[in-house]
């Protein structure tokens, strides 16, 4: 996903401008990554993940903090066990065209919950 504030000192057309163009530029970046799952998704999965029984995996593009403190956590907790797979870099594209975009799969085998 993509978002943008607006700074409470702008006005008029430009700031509405600016904060669609920051939203459309945070966009952009998730998608040039081909993953399945955004950052701000990929750490709220990893507890589905965990508690799943079986093993789960999904395509994002790099991990964030967040999913990293995320899986370590929800591995002490539950047992489960994540591995992280880096794909090939893949080349970008629209705006940052030319640079290259990391994927990785976070796979995970989990501790089978049921109520």
């Amino acid at each position: 996903g993509g978002s943008g504030l607006l700074d409470k000192k702008a006005n008029g057309h430009g700031a509405a401008r600016l904060v669609a163009d920051t939203a459309v530029d945070e966009l952009s970046k998730e998608l040039a990554h081909g993953g399945c799952v955004d950052s701000h998704l990929q750490d709220q999965l990893i507890i589905l993940m965990a508690l799943a029984k079986g093993k789960s995996k999904i395509r994002t593009g790099p991990l964030t903090l967040h999913t990293e403190t995320a899986m370590y956590m929800c591995g002490l907790m539950t047992g489960a066990t994540f591995v992280v797979v880096k794909e090939a870099e893949s080349p970008s594209h629209g705006k940052d065209s030319g640079s290259l975009s990391q994927q990785v799969v976070i796979e995970c085998v989990g501790m089978g919950f049921q109520k």
